[in-house]
């Protein structure tokens, strides 16, 4: 059940950042405890920093 909740809360941040926002913002708004705290996750279940994520989508479009 929690790895589920976690899983939806990781799709959730992924659109937040698809729309542009702050990567702070995404993880207060998404339940992660801090930025860190959502990197760690996102980095484990998409093998990719948020940041670079971000990046990656700038980039393809």
């Amino acid at each position: 059940p929690s790895d589920y909740q976690r899983q939806l809360r990781l799709r959730t941040a992924r659109r937040l950042i698809d729309a542009g926002e702050p990567l702070s913002d995404v993880a207060a708004r998404t339940g992660f405890a801090d930025q860190s705290h959502l990197t760690r996750w996102f980095t484990r279940y998409y093998g990719i920093t948020p940041g670079g994520y971000r990046l990656a989508r700038l980039r393809t479009g």
